[in-house]
């Protein structure tokens, strides 16, 4: 029964995300207006129906809303500036929690990855100081410090999904952090083709790496006991 239902979710899913990647290949914004508020609320749907650990759903459900939060107002950010400036702030709080979830639950305690081989934060640092370097000549104004503090959650995220190595079983670890590290490319390539040059094909590319990076993070979770 769950097997049916789940691959009649998958195949609904599968109609949204080919409507809202065509909508991008195609630059036509009207189909996104249906279709993209309804990749977020599957994550949720299929995440309540699917969980094996009840003690996160909060914070998750949490993600997941200021994730659609970012999705709706990035989807206007072409009307208006201010609706990116929500985006980026609804994505921010997403990272937070993210963030918590990551760092609070695991299944069995402990020091994680990034606790018992600290030089690894290295890594992230000076991927996001790289990106930062790049970006910061395009930026002006109070684009710095919002762009450099939301760079830092997103980093910080993937960090503490990566700290889940050892806390965690071996294939949510994975799914998560894999999910976590799509995430960093998919905003990375918002940041470039934005602030710094333009990337071809980059609603497309950003769409798919953020699509499966929520996917990749939801079903690790939903592994996690």
């Amino acid at each position: 029964m769950k097997k049916n239902a789940s691959l009649l979710l998958h195949l609904i899913f599968a109609v949204i995300v080919i409507i809202e990647l065509t909508g991008r290949l195609m630059d036509n914004i009207q189909m996104e207006y249906f279709v993209k508020p309804l990749i977020m609320i599957w994550m949720a749907l299929y995440f309540l129906l699917y969980k094996k650990k009840s003690s996160f759903t909060v914070p998750v459900l949490v993600a997941f809303f200021f994730s659609w939060m970012g999705d709706n107002f990035l989807m206007l950010s072409g009307k208006n500036e201010l609706f990116f400036f929500a985006g980026v702030g609804g994505f921010f709080f997403a990272q937070l929690s993210y963030i918590y979830t990551f760092t609070k639950f695991s299944e069995k305690g402990g020091r994680g990855k990034l606790q018992k081989n600290p030089w690894l934060s290295l890594l992230f640092l000076a991927y996001v100081a790289g990106m930062l370097a790049l970006l910061f000549p395009g930026l002006e104004g109070l684009m710095k410090p919002i762009i450099s503090i939301y760079a830092l959650s997103l980093i910080l995220m993937s960090m503490m999904a990566l700290n889940r190595s050892g806390r965690v079983g071996a294939m949510s670890f994975k799914l998560v952090f894999f999910g976590s590290i799509l995430f960093l490319i998919s905003d990375s390539m918002i940041a470039f083709n934005k602030f710094h040059s333009e990337i071809p094909l980059a609603g497309f590319l950003i769409m798919i790496t953020y699509i499966a990076a929520q996917y990749l993070i939801m079903r690790g979770l939903i592994l996690e006991e």
